[in-house]
């Protein structure tokens, strides 16, 4: 081996050895700094955000109008615009109650959602379900306004466990591992850039993968089955928006199907409307 070739490899074990010395704190702590700084991330008291989704079904290509609202320890809204006949629907989380909504919808000849029968017109009736006192205290996280990856934030005080479970690329991009733990139940793995320190995908399954993927509330009301969900989401286009990094695009891979989400306004610090604490259809 020449003197060049011996260099070069103990420069490539040497920067091996590195990135396994580093700790899961070292890797939120660069994300934190890279996404703006844990001070002004955790100083934002309200997000709200207008987007679009392209949703492939039947053959058809939908774009999909949502609307999330977030003020900090108080609210988390997602209101979803309705496609094939549907109205919106929405879920709300608050500091003392959640709510799932469900519009009327034609039933096909069918039953309504959640088994309800037809109305008027061939109609199932629209609903609305208020959420038990567990499923509400598992989804209070929703409300942390810190960023778009808020539960990475300062994580340990919140109580979640973060793991660092090694390294892999993403598009070519070599990324850290992070597993972070809310709940039983409630995980995912991040994948946070080695270099830039901002995350480009995200995995889940189960009930954080219908969070994460911000069809929840709609599999929770057709009766869907979350426990086997998977999603993968990757993240791109970042844009700083008062100092915060945030990424515009999404690509959420559902198995084989695919759903491009695009963040077209990012609000922070504004006033929220009381519209959206509002329990109606």
């Amino acid at each position: 081996m020449t003197m060049k070739k011996m260099v070069l490899a103990l420069c490539a074990l040497l920067c091996t050895l590195a990135t396994q010395a580093q700790t899961v704190e070292e890797v939120l702590a660069k994300f934190e700094e890279a996404n703006g700084g844990k001070a002004k991330l955790k100083a934002i008291k309200t997000l709200q955000i207008e987007s679009v989704v392209k949703m492939g079904m039947m053959g058809q290509t939908f774009d999909i109008d949502v609307t999330t609202i977030k003020e900090r320890s108080k609210l988390h809204r997602k209101e979803v615009g309705g496609i094939m006949g549907m109205g919106k629907s929405w879920s709300m989380v608050t500091d003392t109650a959640g709510y799932v909504y469900f519009p009327g919808m034609p039933s096909f000849g069918g039953r309504g959602p959640g088994g309800g029968g037809d109305g008027p017109g061939g109609q199932s009736g629209p609903t609305i379900t208020k959420m038990k006192e567990d499923e509400l205290k598992r989804q209070k996280f929703e409300m942390d306004c810190a960023g778009l990856f808020a539960v990475l934030v300062d994580c340990a005080a919140k109580g979640y466990k973060a793991e660092l479970t090694g390294t892999t690329k993403v598009n070519k991009e070599e990324c850290n591992k992070v597993k972070l733990t809310i709940a039983d139940g409630l995980s995912a793995t991040y994948f946070i850039n080695t270099k830039t320190g901002l995350v480009q995908q995200v995995e889940a399954q189960g009930e954080m993968a219908a969070v994460l993927s911000g069809f929840g509330s709609m599999m929770r009301m057709m009766g869907g089955e979350r426990r086997n969900y998977k999603v993968t989401i990757k993240y791109s286009d970042y844009k700083e928006i008062a100092g915060i990094q945030f990424p515009t695009k999404e690509m959420v891979s559902i198995g084989p199907v695919e759903t491009q989400i695009e963040h077209m306004d990012i609000r922070l610090n504004e006033p929220v409307d009381e519209i959206w604490y509002r329990v109606k259809g």
